[in-house]
């Protein structure tokens, strides 16, 4: 254990998943719920080319089920829904200041970023499984 109490269960980069899914803003909804439904995914990063503009997840879609104003059409682009300017962080980030950011957030990924690249995305799961690490060991 660190002195402040923490127990030291590494950095963003031991725990990230390194391919995280993508799309292009102008994606359809369809099509960008079809890209989770098949993956497996819980989170899609927006790009505009090269740049990180959004994220949508499972709870963006479960939001457009709740609206009282309809659906929108499954061919409107994925920036029509998804979450603007996602809060992101670097590899090197402490997994527990990671953790707690998802916490105080109430978010359930985080972009990671190296300068401007995307290089993984840290999710609850992931924290989760840190956290099960560092308090009953390595899985055999």
């Amino acid at each position: 254990m660190a002195s402040e109490g923490i127990v030291d269960s590494g950095c963003v980069r031991d725990w990230m998943s390194r391919s995280p899914m993508t799309v292009a803003e102008s994606t359809p909804i369809g099509v960008a719920i079809a890209r989770m439904q098949t993956t497996e995914v819980r989170h899609l990063l927006v790009m505009d080319g090269v740049v990180l503009t959004g994220i949508v997840s499972n709870r963006d879609l479960r939001r457009l089920v709740m609206r009282d104003t309809g659906l929108p059409s499954l061919s409107e682009p994925v920036r029509s829904i998804m979450s603007p300017g996602p809060v992101s962080v670097a590899p090197d980030t402490p997994m527990v200041v990671a953790a707690r950011l998802l916490l105080e957030q109430r978010i359930g990924a985080l972009p990671v970023r190296d300068g401007d690249q995307i290089v993984g995305i840290f999710t609850l799961s992931d924290a989760l499984d840190a956290l099960l690490t560092v308090v009953e060991g390595p899985r055999p």
